[in-house]
Parts: C-alpha cells; sequence; structure tokens
C-alpha cells in the first residue's frame, strides 16, 4: 500500500523531533519511558515503519519542547 503525502509529512516531523531532542542532549529512551511510549514503539516511529498516534505525537512534541495552541472561542453565557 502506497503511503500518503500525510504519512510522509508526519515521518519528515517525527524526524525532526528527533533530531530536537539529541541535539538537547536528551537520551530517547529515558523521554519516552517518561513519556509512556515504549521504546519499540519508539524505534518503529523513529525508523518511520509507522506514524504516531495522537497521543504519541502530543508526547513528542511536549519532549521536545514544541507547544501546540489550539484556537478558543469565547461565547456569551445566556441562551441564543
Amino acid at each position: 500500500m502506497e503511503s500518503s503525502n500525510f504519512d510522509q509529512q508526519a515521518k519528515h516531523i517525527v524526524s525532526e523531533i528527533k533530531d530536537i531532542i539529541e541535539s538537547k542532549g536528551q537520551d530517547l529512551d529515558t523521554v519516552l519511558a517518561s513519556a509512556g511510549i515504549s521504546g519499540e514503539d519508539g524505534e518503529k516511529i523513529f525508523s518511520g515503519e509507522t506514524v504516531p498516534s495522537l497521543t504519541q505525537f502530543l508526547a513528542l512534541c511536549e519532549i521536545s519542547g514544541i507547544t501546540i495552541k489550539l484556537p478558543s472561542v469565547e461565547t456569551p453565557n445566556n441562551p441564543m
């Protein structure tokens, strides 16, 4: 099965996240374990064999220092 463009982009982003973690001098096994990602899953993710789940991706972002801000909308407390 051919991988989609999104899979390729995700693998590229994960590769960059790995570079950030390594450039900070952090041990990959230690930070993955602290984020709840098993060594086996981490190996598959960083080798490009699989794309991380949303929770794994957000954990990798947190480890590397990437912050994600979701937009919010304030609504009035009264009914329309």
